[in-house]
């Protein structure tokens, strides 16, 4: 009884986190105290430890020797080498995909279009939604693939992209173009055209790590 309490206090100890740095409450680059959190969370040590090695696993924290605990500040490079995972693992799920799954997939994907056509519509622009519909769109074509294992290393190498998106990336402009190219790979799909499903994913992902790398070195280089 005693460790599934604990279990879930330390899921939700995640959870709230989590929630913190991607609504950027923490930023990059800030140091946590460990100590401070736990008196004003009232909890003991064992549970957030268990939260924050979580966090680290999923590249929204860093544990630095004798220095502290900190929040992931995210770097060109870093942009570079998720969008090559992204690029990775997305086009492996649509080059296996059979005709039937291919099918089902274009039927999910239309669905969760015609809801970005609904945000794209709405003033002021509800980014966040608009990115929640991005990440659904992605992770339904690598849960496709019916890979438990890739699909939740996807969803962690997202997670590490998503605090500064929904922070300094809200460009209108390019969430019209980025429906664009989302409409375009579900064409390809959708004729069973799986080479050029697979080329117009490769554009997508490759304009949106351009997208990102030029707002990152608008701020500096680092958030």
């Amino acid at each position: 009884m005693y460790e599934l309490e604990h279990t879930e206090l330390s899921e939700k100890v995640y959870h709230l986190l989590k929630k913190m740095i991607l609504n950027r409450e923490f930023i990059g680059g800030q140091r946590l105290d460990l100590n401070d959190l736990s008196q004003k969370m009232n909890i003991s040590r064992t549970p957030l430890k268990d939260a924050v090695n979580r966090l680290v696993l999923e590249g929204l924290m860093e544990v630095k020797p004798r220095s502290g605990t900190f929040v992931t500040s995210l770097k060109k490079s870093d942009i570079e080498e998720v969008s090559e995972i992204r690029l990775m693992i997305e086009q492996w799920c649509v080059s296996h995909l059979t005709e039937f799954k291919a099918q089902k997939l274009v039927n999910t994907l239309e669905e969760i279009l015609e809801d970005f056509k609904g945000t794209l519509a709405v003033t002021p622009f509800p980014f966040e939604s608009f990115l929640e519909l991005d990440i659904r769109f992605h992770n339904e074509i690598v849960q496709a693939a019916d890979n438990h294992r890739m699909l939740e290393q996807y969803r962690s190498i997202n997670s590490f992209l998503y605090a500064a998106r929904i922070y300094f990336f809200q460009s209108y402009e390019r969430s019209i173009s980025g429906h664009d190219e989302h409409n375009a790979f579900v064409q390809a799909l959708k004729r069973n055209d799986i080479k050029d499903a697979c080329a117009k994913l490769e554009e997508h992902i490759k304009n949106s790590k351009i997208n990102m790398i030029d707002h990152l070195t608008e701020n500096g280089g680092v958030l």
